[in-house]
């Protein structure tokens, strides 16, 4: 009977470590993903490019500013004109700034 206490003790022990890793990794997969506000500036259609004016984007550690992203779709720069409100996911690709998710601000 002592051994099955310590297998049931063990397992439900095991079961509250993996739940708290799980758990640890939510802020991470949020940053991944984490929206930051922008305004379109320019459209380079041909080269797949759009300029932002956007807030401080958290996942890259990088303040407010206007710059040039690459986009990895560039289909996704299709309708967008200067002016536009947009919500945009940013991320860093061999040293290049890269938009992969772009959105009209609601």
């Amino acid at each position: 009977m002592s051994k099955r206490i310590h297998y049931v003790l063990a397992a439900a022990l095991s079961l509250g470590a993996l739940s708290g890793a799980w758990a640890a990794g939510e802020p991470a997969k949020q940053a991944a993903t984490a929206m930051t506000a922008g305004e379109v500036k320019k459209v380079d259609a041909a080269k797949g490019q759009v300029t932002l004016k956007h807030e401080r984007i958290e996942n890259l550690d990088m303040g407010a500013m206007t710059m040039v992203f690459r986009a990895t779709k560039p289909e996704q720069l299709k309708g967008l004109k200067a002016g536009d409100k947009v919500r945009f996911h940013a991320e860093s690709d061999k040293g290049a700034m890269v938009v992969t998710h772009i959105e009209a601000a609601k």
